[in-house]
């Protein structure tokens, strides 16, 4: 089976805690998370009603697209669902497609916020990739 995914939905939904652990286990001084967190979190909207603006909503979680940061954000991130993809395909829980006998296997593709998953069109499959869809 191949499944596709458009990600962009899934990172207004980025918690910020998510945000800086990665950051954290990829080796980030945490000078530059608290930097990269105040960035993120330091937004504010206004919502126009009757031509008049609200009080203030600030978001608790999310990667804005536009924000200079998010571009790098949206890399880091999409690198944390590809080690999460390998690691079960190297138990031999997802089983990828291969092209030619001596071709490698291929579990996944990430190309921009798409993503294409491989795996054999049975239950257990489809579970694991859930299971990592939902941790990440």
């Amino acid at each position: 089976m191949a499944i596709k995914l458009d990600m962009s939905k899934a990172y207004d939904r980025i918690e910020w805690n998510f945000v800086r652990g990665m950051l954290h286990a990829m080796g980030f001084p945490e000078a530059f998370v608290g930097l990269v967190l105040r960035c993120i979190s330091s937004v504010s909207y206004y919502i126009l009603i009757n031509g008049q603006p609200s009080k203030p909503i600030s978001p608790e979680r999310g990667l804005r697209q536009g924000d200079p940061l998010y571009p790098y954000l949206f890399i880091l991130c999409a690198d944390v669902l590809s080690g999460l993809l390998s690691k079960e395909a190297k138990l031999k829980k997802i089983h990828g497609i291969q092209v030619a006998r001596k071709a490698p296997i291929i579990s996944h593709l990430l190309f921009a916020d798409d993503s294409l998953l491989f795996a054999r069109a049975n239950v257990v499959e489809a579970e694991t990739i859930l299971q990592v869809l939902n941790s990440y």
